[in-house]
């Protein structure tokens, strides 16, 4: 090859290097369901550019030397790309390593978190923090790909081989991110228009450069597809997540119980234990700690705390219904133990740079695995549920025997007395009950009316201080009332949890809120099947107000007469849909179809795209039809039509009066060759099979379809695909090709 000669071809490899940039970009761009935006896309920015600078600086030293870059050797751009990231990589994610130099520790410290970064992340919830010992991982599957894309690039002339290495990196967060917010279509369909561009840069057709723009809606189309079309497509369930094959490295807080220190902080009732400012909804109880264990002795809490980039994963199996949005910021004040308090069940959570923040999958209670300090601050945001009394009346217990369990013999296997008498307790009160949220109400109305609330009173949980409270004391602390609550409900078989949080505390502002001591609150929880965990207050004067969080404690439809006691509830004629009835129906409205706003652009776009594939089929179909015609008469005559609407793209009028000798002349001038010469004699053969009835052989036929391929090969030289196409379009819409003219 020439110099001259190999000149364009150099030029189309070197602009490959920009839908080689966007591919890459996209296949990063796929990380951003494991990692903020804002931390990911410097990242990539380095990943992308740089390689695809160093192999085009490289490519043009040594291709000076070579007569084409495919000669020029690889192990240059090899040695020279893996410098270039242990340089990179240790002046930037691990600056502090070595200064910024890619010495020993760096180059340590990055290829081990790079071996551990996969588990990591696995073992973290999504989005994980944008620390450098996770963020190298994508550094490096980026910038890997973005150098062997850009040396094939360089190096071959396949049009879509160079967007292998970018496909094969897509399938790094495709795997780590199946467990993370938002969606991959929209980084697929990039990846797909992408190369869609590659393959046009890349054609070996010299094609001008509006002809390829009038390409580019056809490399749009792809990205479009994927990216609107992906989520709707039937059959695309969700991805299989590996977390499900990895056992995260759960840690089991080593801390005093919260429900311990009630006593504590009711008799230091104006100490100041943080302050809160909220928008939105009117804030209820903020949950500090969930405790689901009893021993019979101690509540205590059985979390596994994983780590969390500040997403708290939704309750499985939970659809309490409608909520209510809640912001709230706090301000630690004096709040010992490890634990964050939250409104609710928090969605996500922003702390301070460097805090290592775990939560627990199954409460979604907050942890920071070390004291939190004062003038600790954080913003937690919550969707606090909105319970319909009506479909928690016929709702199920949950099935969890983990959380009804009670311990019911002592060390020396001897059965508990208290165990029985806490059970007959359970049962007096709630006879004549017939569904476990009516049994839950009953215990919190008959507790917080038998009872008195004493901020005073001597603490304790045990199976005796329990029955000691509700035989002889009558007054405790709300850790009596909900311990009570959550062992006499376990007894009844419903699965319970005691929650410790504070109320509200004392408005000192707009949406600002003061929480002290004195606002210190334990209660029980009960858990429903497709409702999840409800909240329940049987402390005297803690009823939850129609704007808290929690479900009333008032049945439903109950009648309360002026003395205050509740006679027999009264029951609709029609018992509303359990939830189990209810999810699918909710569940078929949400994913009833794609938006209404992508309705009309979708439909759109689809009728194009089914239009122009008709259009590109349309002539292949006639012409296999009038090649295979049953008789040989039929297909001479075919081959005839066919060379006459291929002759008119290059000139010939389409007026339809043309005889077969007029036809013949014109393609013997304008295609010339041997074919010229023989157009003639098959206009004459054309003549005598439409007139003279004369019944031409196979061969006959043969040889003049031979003779229409020669012409057809000859007008797809000698016209633009521009050209053709339009025709293609323009002949569609009448649904068949344009006849040539009389014989």
């Amino acid at each position: 090859m020439s110099t001259t000669a190999g000149e364009p071809d150099r030029a189309r490899r070197l602009w490959s290097l920009l839908p080689v940039a966007a591919l890459s970009c996209s296949a990063g761009y796929g990380f951003v369901r494991v990692f903020p935006p804002s931390e990911l896309l410097a990242v990539l920015a380095v990943a992308v550019v740089a390689p695809i600078v160093l192999s085009s600086v490289l490519s043009g030293l040594l291709g000076r030397r070579a007569r084409s870059p495919a000669t020029t050797p690889l192990w240059p751009s090899v040695l020279l790309t893996v410098a270039a990231w242990a340089v990179v990589v240790s002046a930037t994610l691990f600056h502090e390593v070595s200064d910024g130099l890619p010495g020993g520790p760096a180059l340590r410290a990055a290829w081990s978190a790079l071996l551990d970064a996969p588990h990591a992340l696995l073992s973290t919830i999504l989005p994980a923090p944008g620390e450098p010992e996770l963020l190298v991982l994508p550094h490096a599957v980026v910038w890997t790909a973005t150098a062997v894309s850009a040396e094939l690039a360089l190096r071959t002339r396949a049009p879509l081989l160079p967007a292998l290495p970018a496909v094969l990196a897509f399938g790094f967060p495709l795997v780590l991110g199946a467990d993370g917010p938002g969606s991959a279509y929209p980084a697929a369909g990039a990846l797909a228009g992408a190369a869609a561009l590659l393959v046009l840069v890349r054609s070996r057709a010299r094609l001008p450069l509006h002809a390829m723009a009038l390409r580019l809606p056809a490399v749009v189309a792809p990205g479009l597809l994927a990216g609107l079309l992906g989520p709707h497509l039937p059959g695309l369930g969700a991805p299989y997540d590996l977390r499900e094959a990895v056992t995260p490295p759960t840690v089991r807080p080593q801390s005093t119980s919260p429900l311990d220190q009630v006593a504590a902080w009711m008799r230091n009732g104006d100490e100041r234990v943080f302050a809160v400012r909220t928008s939105g909804a009117d804030p209820g109880n903020y949950r500090l700690a969930v405790l689901d264990r009893y021993d019979g002795t101690t509540w205590s809490s059985g979390a596994g705390m994983t780590r969390t980039g500040g997403r708290v994963p939704v309750e499985k199996g939970a659809a309490p219904g409608r909520t209510r949005t809640l912001e709230q910021r706090f301000t630690v004040q004096s709040l010992p133990g490890i634990w964050l308090p939250a409104a609710d069940r928090p969605s996500s959570v922003r702390t301070p740079e460097g805090t290592v923040l775990s939560v627990d999958r199954d409460s979604g209670t907050l942890s920071t695995g070390e004291a939190v300090p004062r003038g600790f601050t954080y913003t937690a945001i919550s969707h606090l549920p909105v319970y319909d009394a009506e479909r928690l009346r016929y709702a199920r217990a949950a099935d969890d025997p983990a959380r009804v369990k009670l311990p019911g013999v002592d060390a020396a296997g001897q059965p508990i007395p208290s165990v029985r008498s806490l059970r007959k307790i359970a049962e007096a009160v709630t006879r004549g009950s017939t569904h476990p949220y009516e049994r839950a109400v009953r215990l919190a109305d008959w507790l917080r009316a038998t009872y008195r609330l004493d901020p005073e009173a001597l603490p304790g949980h045990t199976y005796r201080s329990l029955e000691f409270f509700l035989a002889d004391g009558g007054r405790g602390t709300s850790e009596q009332f909900a311990a009570s609550f959550a062992v006499l409900a376990r007894a009844l078989g419903l699965p319970t949890r005691v929650a410790v949080g504070f109320r509200p505390g004392t408005r000192t502002g707009p949406d600002t809120w003061q929480v002290r001591g004195r606002d210190v609150l334990a209660w029980p929880e009960v858990e429903f099947a497709g409702v999840g965990w409800v909240p329940f207050h049987p402390t005297p004067g803690e009823t939850a107000p129609g704007g808290s969080a929690a479900v009333s404690v008032e049945e439903p439809g109950e009648r309360r007469p002026a003395d205050g006691k509740a006679t027999e509830p009264a029951r609709p004629s029609t018992p509303p849909r359990t939830p189990d009835e209810a999810a699918p129906a909710a569940g078929g409205a949400a994913g009833s179809g794609p938006p209404v706003w992508l309705a009309a652009p979708v439909a759109l776009l689809l009728l194009a795209t089914a239009y122009v594939l008709y259009a590109l089929w349309l002539p292949y179909d006639t012409r296999r039809r009038r090649r295979n015609a049953p008789d040989a008469r039929r297909r001479v005559l075919g081959a005839w039509q066919q060379i006459t609407e291929r002759l008119t793209e290059i000139g010939l009028p389409a007026t339809g009066a043309h005889t077969a000798q007029e036809v013949a002349a014109f393609g013997a001038e304008r295609v010339g060759g041997a074919v010229g010469r023989r157009l003639p004699d098959l206009a004459t053969l054309v003549n005598e099979v439409e007139y003279a009835g004369r019944r031409p052989d196979t061969a006959a036929a043969d040889a003049a379809w031979a003779d229409c391929a020669a012409v057809e090969e000859t007008v797809r030289r000698h016209t633009p695909h521009r050209t053709r196409l339009l025709r293609l379009l323009r002949s569609a819409v009448a649904g068949r090709r344009p006849r040539g003219g009389r014989h």
